[in-house]
């Protein structure tokens, strides 16, 4: 089968993964869903333990999806993952939000959000295509936040939020099956059966495989992903707190997805003549400033505004993350290398939704959790910059 259908096929699995997933929790956090049934705080930080369960098995996902491949990997992760919208909308009592959600939710991240996606495209793709590749299959992924977040909002109004959980889980294991059916594995893997002890041992490689320059670089963007999506993460309930309606804002944040279309494309695809590296850091200087808008709006125009501003650039992060990574880790241990680095990427999303709902829910406690969060993103994005730098040839070397 071509390999750029191949693409989309990838490109609807990521869109329903991350929209149901992930986006719909923007809405289930506010007053008029789960947030108004547990608080919004509680919601955010049982999402965020998700998160963080869904980075520690990045780190296996990583290396099976090395050894036998994405495939039955992001099958079995649909499943997961729709029973865990179930078990989430069968919900009564907050110890049981903190044991669905981290302990099914988070398993089922890890296998279907970007990077077994990423070890797929490796395969498909060589260098020189790569970053094209990587273009295609975000710009097709982009409609996820423009589909998800006001269906969910329309699926709360219409059905309450445990009915639009039950749909959105249904939704994900009729689109996850059917894709994941369509997808080829481009090459053997090395072991058809699925070994603990091999996958631990793979994972010890892995870690052997990369370097200071990994390492350096994987804290600082761990860093900027926690402080933009912690923001991004509230956007719906800290604009509801400024007095906007929480239905006009999901549909206005909807509207970011078309926004990022043009960006999720044209920055991976140029990075063949302009550094990643810079381009990613200049993506994240500007979510910081969207971040700064959002804390002061007090106006529609400025609600637009931070949508467009955001939109423009955040949809290119993650592909830009990658391809920073696989342009020195490109090779037999990129799974396994991009599934350690996911670990840390899902720590950020946990701690930065953590951190803001720690700050406070209220307006003025938003507003100073979203101005934090744009300050640490600019240092963070420098850091990103100076980590990746070129490594200076010894003039003396042969």
């Amino acid at each position: 089968m071509n390999r750029w259908l191949q693409v989309a096929f990838a490109a609807a699995f990521i869109n329903t993964s991350y929209g149901t997933l992930s986006y719909s929790f923007s809405v289930f956090v506010t007053n008029g869903a789960a947030g108004g049934a547990f608080g919004k705080g509680t919601v955010a930080l049982a999402f965020a333990a998700a998160l963080l369960v869904s980075g520690v098995v990045a780190i296996g996902t990583g290396a099976i999806a090395d050894s036998i491949g994405s495939r039955r990997l992001m099958a079995g992760g649909a499943v997961l993952g729709a029973a865990s919208l179930c078990l989430f909308a069968a919900t009564r009592e907050t110890w049981q939000l903190f044991l669905v959600l981290p302990l099914a939710m988070g398993p089922a991240m890890a296998a279907t959000f970007y990077e077994p996606v990423y070890v797929l495209m490796n395969r498909w793709f060589e260098a020189p295509e790569r970053p094209k590749a990587y273009g295609v299959l975000t710009l097709m992924s982009g409609v996820s936040i423009t589909i998800f977040t006001p269906l969910t909002q329309i699926f709360v109004d219409a059905l309450g939020w445990r009915g639009a959980a039950l749909l959105l889980g249904g939704i994900l294991l009729m689109v996850g099956i059917g894709a994941t059916a369509l997808l080829e594995e481009p090459a053997r893997t090395d072991r058809p059966r699925l070994r603990p002890l091999a996958v631990v041992r793979d994972v010890v490689e892995g870690v052997r495989f990369t370097n200071r320059t990994f390492w350096a670089f994987t804290v600082a963007f761990f860093v900027a992903t926690a402080a933009f999506n912690g923001f991004v993460f509230h956007n719906v309930a800290q604009l509801e707190s400024r007095g906007f309606d929480a239905s006009k804002v999901a549909a206005a944040i909807a509207i970011t997805g078309l926004v990022s279309l043009p960006g999720r494309f044209l920055l991976p695809s140029i990075s063949t003549r302009t550094s990643s590296r810079v381009l990613l850091t200049i993506c994240l200087c500007l979510l910081a400033v969207s971040a700064l808008i959002a804390s002061a709006a007090n106006e529609w125009w400025q609600v637009w505004l931070y949508v467009g501003l955001n939109g423009v650039v955040f949809g290119a992060v993650y592909p830009l993350r990658a391809l920073v990574t696989s342009e020195r880790f490109a090779g037999p241990f990129f799974g396994r290398v991009i599934g350690i680095q996911a670990f840390f990427v899902a720590l950020g999303r946990a701690v930065g939704p953590a951190v803001i709902a720690g700050i406070g829910t209220d307006r003025a406690s938003y507003e100073t959790g979203f101005r934090l969060a744009a300050i640490v993103l600019i240092v963070a994005a420098l850091a990103c910059y100076w980590t990746m730098r070129p490594a200076r040839r010894d003039p003396n070397a042969p």
